[in-house]
């Protein structure tokens, strides 16, 4: 907490003002006042603890302590501060009927002061707005407190109403927001007070009809896939069974939580919708799989009036029934952008016309729209993510739109991810008015934040945002920092931010607060460059240099990789990705890179031969990246070769006879990706590329599991034989098996690096 004192030269100056004829009484002056704060008869709690703050934050800034009296006994001529819907504030405010939904009233003619809301936390809502815009109070996060010491203060008139942009605002998984503090004061919602309103929160399916309990019983009710009724799928939703058994479960969940009013019923998180011939038809006579899906969340709110049934527009029912159903009255759609890039606004992206075609057709048959849209990279939550420019045109386009409720989904879970404090900070802001200046807003953050290092912080924001426009490159909300390196992570591009840390270091000497925030800040950048490193990028973004003819390990590097490990520590930094990827995993994943990268290879820069049948979407340069040297890291986006539904074929020339004792490959397993390590390598030799001795046959279990992402090694030794070539196949699925939420579709194989020893 920081305070920022004033000097005698203007407590004299206050005190001359007091002293010389100043007929106003002031709201406070010396660490005194004349103020009382005056409750309704019988308040509310939220209006006893709005209240509460304000006497709270005042006594903060000034010294002077305001008595909280009840409104029996305020006087008509004494000085008050009335608080939420006092008698007085119904007499004398006109403006009470303009107040929409948890807007309120802060108004003053100088003498009494009123902050007045109709539900509810609106009351204490305006009490933080009174402290913020008029006695310059700001709370950057949490623990990030910044007040002036006042001498004294007259209240000036007033007379505003404020309405939210948005009725419900929720950033969702940002730690601010799990501060009460912070999100009362940033107005926003957050899960303590929703867990309040919503019974269940959406993909409840399977929470509904749980597979484990049904499945073996009435394999019926789930998804049909080629004929084929599976586990991770959907509902079958054209079966009255299904709609009986699920009004049954909701209803004893409704009758433990009554007071609930929004009821997710919703579907799971994959495309697997049942295929069967009844569900088809109604797709065929809805236009799509929303319409099936609408069909089935009509019926179920028939069954529930008095409740709001909650469904998505997600992934396969994104798009809107073209024909003949809309949503029942007590039907709210929550309408996902996961798809959107953030390089431009959705509003004018040339790439998200989809997506506008979508939001134009639900807003044709229903106004009761939930957007859910997303703020975070999820596979590279530290990685430096400009979308702050984004932030405003989106919303704006969403309000503009007749969105009333919004979500930002800031991470997977309840992670730390880079830039929280000044996104979140500006989500909320936007959220309540999404009109705001943003500049403003972003520069009083930086300037209250980060304090003397203000100017290169915002020099660094600004300048990763032009360079990402400048490169038209796509800026994904499942990329990583490779997905840069032509554009606003190029070697040049970082060199000018960490030169900025740099200054922003000097700037604030040894004031350790404002150099842990800027080591926060730099996290993300650290994060980058290690993993660009691994990619080996450039001379300079590499864990490697040449010495006498040698590749050694950079030591420079690798204290930069053990410092990220030990402040993410210091941080409460867990994740660095959304299925759960740890700083300690990743400085284990570097230092497997570079063992890998050091092995002694008889096929390095060897010609590879074989099938050309890798995927062009993942090709890796071709064949001969299996023998480049630059190994795979635990992302499939960079020197990985993909083949998409085929198997693997390829032999390497070692260009002579030689002593082979050992050969190995590693293959990416992430089921999350439809990407499966191989059911089966075997590895040949031979003199001649004709004739060819199998010396290894590897088989492997792919394991259920979805969002755990490893690297499979298959290697065979002991060979002790010479031969001049060397031969591997990997045999593929194929498809995504059966368990898999897309059963019946290619999936991948991945492999990087033939090691022959």
């Amino acid at each position: 907490m920081r305070k920022i004192g004033y000097s005698l030269f203007t407590f004299f100056v206050l005190l001359l003002l007091f002293v010389v004829g100043n007929a106003q009484t002031p709201f406070f002056f010396r660490a005194q006042s004349s103020y009382s704060i005056v409750l309704p008869q019988t308040p509310t709690e939220v209006e006893t603890y709005a209240a509460s703050q304000l006497q709270y934050y005042i006594t903060k800034c000034s010294g002077a302590v305001l008595p909280i009296i009840s409104e029996l006994e305020a006087k008509n001529d004494s000085l008050n501060v009335f608080i939420g819907k006092t008698f007085f504030s119904i007499k004398n405010l006109s403006k009470i009927k303009q107040i929409e939904n948890d807007g309120f009233i802060i108004y003053s003619d100088k003498k009494n002061l009123f902050i007045y809301g109709s539900q509810g936390k609106s009351t204490l809502y305006g009490v933080y707005d009174f402290l913020e815009n008029y006695l310059d109070f700001r709370l950057y996060t949490p623990e990030a407190l910044v007040f002036q010491q006042k001498a004294g203060y007259h209240l000036p008139e007033i007379d505003k109403v404020e309405n939210p942009s948005f009725a419900y605002r929720e950033v969702l998984y940002y730690y601010p927001n799990h501060s009460q503090l912070y999100a009362d004061w940033h107005k926003l919602q957050n899960r303590a007070d929703l867990n309040k309103e919503w019974g269940m929160f959406v993909h409840t399916f399977c929470h509904l009809i749980p597979v484990e309990q049904y499945f073996e019983t009435h394999p019926e009710w789930f998804s049909e896939i080629h004929g084929k009724r599976i586990k991770d799928g959907q509902l079958c939703l054209s079966n009255p069974e299904v709609l009986e058994e699920l009004c049954k479960n909701l209803r004893k969940k409704i009758d433990e939580n009554p007071e609930a009013k929004y009821w997710s019923v919703s579907n799971n998180d994959n495309m697997n919708n049942c295929q069967c011939a009844k569900c088809h038809r109604l797709d065929s006579l809805y236009g799509c799989p929303s319409g099936t899906l609408l069909y089935f969340i009509n019926q179920v709110a028939s069954r529930f009036p008095d409740k709001i049934i909650s469904t998505l527009g997600y992934q396969y029912t994104r798009n809107a029934p073209q024909r003949l159903i809309s949503p029942a009255d007590n039907v709210n759609i929550m309408l996902c952008s996961i798809e959107c890039g953030r390089e431009q606004s959705i509003a004018t992206s040339p790439h998200e016309e989809s997506f506008r075609s979508d939001m134009y057709g639900w807003k044709r048959i229903t106004d009761n729209i939930f957007l859910w849209d997303y703020v975070v990279q999820f596979r590279s939550m530290m990685n430096p993510f400009p979308n702050l420019h984004v932030l405003q045109p989106n919303l704006k386009y969403f309000h503009d739109k007749g969105v009333k409720m919004m979500f930002e989904q800031g991470t997977g879970a309840d992670n730390k991810t880079s830039w929280m404090e000044i996104r979140n900070y500006l989500i909320a802001k936007l959220l309540w008015n999404v009109d705001v200046n943003q500049d403003a807003i972003m520069n009083d953050f930086c300037e209250g934040y980060y304090e003397a290092a203000a100017p290169f912080i915002r020099e660094y924001f600004i300048s990763m945002h032009q360079s990402l426009l400048k490169s038209g490159k796509r800026l994904d909300i499942y990329g990583y920092p490779i997905s840069g390196k032509d554009g606003y992570l190029s070697p040049t591009q970082i060199k000018t931010y960490q030169d900025l840390i740099s200054r922003a270091y000097q700037s604030v000497g040894n004031n350790q607060i404002l150099r842990n925030r800027i080591r926060y800040l730099e996290l993300s950048l650290d994060f980058a460059v290690l993993e660009l490193s691994m990619s080996e990028v450039s001379s300079d973004l590499s864990f490697f240099k040449i010495e006498n003819g040698k590749k050694v390990v950079r030591q420079d590097m690798m204290k930069r990789a053990e410092q990220f490990v030990a402040d993410c520590d210091f941080f409460g930094v867990e994740n660095l990705e959304e299925m759960g990827y740890s700083p300690e995993k990743f400085k284990t994943n570097i230092d497997n890179f570079i063992a890998k990268s050091l092995i002694p290879n008889l096929a390095y820069h060897k010609k590879v031969s074989g099938e050309n049948n890798f995927s062009t979407k993942y090709d890796a340069g071709g064949l001969q990246a299996l023998t480049d040297g630059i190994v795979g890291i635990q992302n499939y986006n960079y020197n990985w070769l993909g083949f998409e539904g085929e198997n693997m074929d390829i032999y390497v020339d070692l260009e002579k006879e030689t002593l082979i004792n050992e050969i190995g490959m590693d293959f990416y397993f992430f089921p999350l990706s439809w990407i499966f390590a191989p059911k089966e390598v075997v590895f040949y030799i031979s003199n001649d590329a004709k004739k060819w001795k199998k010396v290894g046959r590897l088989t492997y279990e792919n394991p259920q599991v979805i969002g755990k992402a490893h690297l499979q090694n298959y290697s065979v030794t002991q060979i002790e034989k010479k031969a001049r070539y060397v031969r591997v196949v990997a045999k593929s699925l194929l498809t995504n098996p059966e368990w898999h939420r897309g059963f019946g579709l290619p999936c991948w194989i991945f492999t990087d690096e033939l090691i022959v020893k």
